[in-house]
């Protein structure tokens, strides 16, 4: 009966991806009829590795006007020797450093709300340090801006990874908004509750962005992507959820240790702080995409054939829904059959997240600590 109830489950997502991806509006390749001044500002903390090639794939936009602004953030690496190197090259971009952190405010916001004040742009695009860029991006996301009259729009990029870890867990992003969220209600509706927002991909309208009141008025969200997209919805400001990844690409974590603290910091903060909320995700994640293939592994042993094959049935839907997605958002390989083991990393992080939140222990990122 189980098997049976997971699998008509199983089928409904299926159905649901099938409509919910094609909602998911695309950038493409487009002009913009007008174009306003952007500022592109990228807060960097310990970015020697990334930094070189985000402002390289930025200089080379194809955009007529916009400024590039840098804040480095008190880095104790190469970062600053880099970006003095890149200014040299690169006329369109400044460089201003990092004043120290307030108390009560975490550091990327703090950076954010630096880098605004220098800006002079008509709109703002935040995007991360370790992003990088068609050189259509900026023409092709003001074209869909302004195609859609929208002032604020976020994006998942594409994913890259260097290791197995980062290849299980990191694309699921893209799955879990894909299943939770209707997509189409992100601008058809005015319920902030239809929301999902990157913080590597944030840009607003300056209007929209001071009406917020900015990063300022959220000094110690840590997941502070999502606090100022649900502001935008509620001060009556339309926003979307674009499929930005035929023209931004991010490498978001360099080892395992760094996909297990950045999705830490952000999970169980990310659901209110609500460990009934964490649970009954675990237990239906669980129930769809760990157990049936345990399931049929058990079924098998015990004879009972029948129920080992619908367990696969379901194990192999799921592995069907996750290639759907996969493949929408530039996902390639083969590594959707290891669809259980990455929602098996994510319950392990989302544990881990879990912990510490209720400990007060403290999330720590860049060499800083949050509680």
């Amino acid at each position: 009966m189980f098997a049976w109830l997971i699998g008509s489950f199983s089928l409904f997502f299926t159905l649901w991806l099938v409509w919910n991806l094609k909602q998911w509006p695309a950038v493409v390749p487009a002009k913009p009829q007008r174009t306003p001044r952007v500022s592109v500002l990228i807060p960097a903390r310990n970015e020697e590795r990334n930094i070189v090639r985000c402002v390289e794939s930025l200089a080379a936009q194809s955009y007529p006007a916009y400024e590039i602004i840098i804040l480095d953030d008190r880095s104790d690496d190469r970062t600053p020797i880099l970006l003095s190197m890149l200014s040299e090259r690169y006329p369109q971009l400044t460089i201003i450093p990092g004043q120290e952190l307030p108390p009560g405010w975490v550091g990327k916001v703090h950076a954010c709300h630096q880098l605004q004040q220098a800006a002079s742009g008509e709109w703002l695009l935040f995007v991360d340090a370790d992003t990088m860029h068609g050189p259509q991006m900026l023409e092709s996301v003001m074209a869909c801006a302004e195609a859609k009259d929208t002032s604020f729009a976020t994006g998942f990029p594409r994913i890259y990874s260097s290791h197995l870890f980062g290849w299980l867990v990191l694309p699921m992003l893209h799955f879990i908004i894909a299943l939770h969220l209707p997509v189409k209600f992100v601008s058809a509706s005015k319920d902030d509750r239809f929301m999902a927002a990157h913080g590597a991909f944030m840009l607003f309208t300056r209007e929209a962005y001071d009406a917020i009141g900015g990063h300022a008025a959220f000094p110690s969200e840590m997941v502070e992507d999502m606090a100022l997209a649900r502001a935008v919805k509620q001060a009556g400001y339309k926003a979307e959820l674009l499929d930005i990844t035929p023209v931004v690409s991010c490498e978001m974590y360099e080892t395992p240790a760094e996909v297990v603290e950045g999705f830490t910091k952000n999970i169980f903060i990310g659901i209110g702080r609500s460990s009934s909320a964490l649970l009954a995700l675990l237990v239906m994640y669980g129930a769809l995409y760990v157990w049936p293939p345990i399931g049929a592994l058990i079924a098998g042993i015990n004879g009972d054939y029948s129920t080992a094959a619908l367990w696969t049935a379901c194990y192999l839907t799921g592995c069907l829904q996750k290639r759907m997605v996969d493949l929408r958002f530039g996902v390639y390989g083969r590594r959707f059959w290891l669809l259980p083991l990455s929602f098996g990393c994510l319950g392990y992080i989302a544990l881990r997240s879990w912990r510490i939140g209720i400990t007060k222990k403290g999330y720590v990122w860049k060499g800083r600590v949050y509680r």
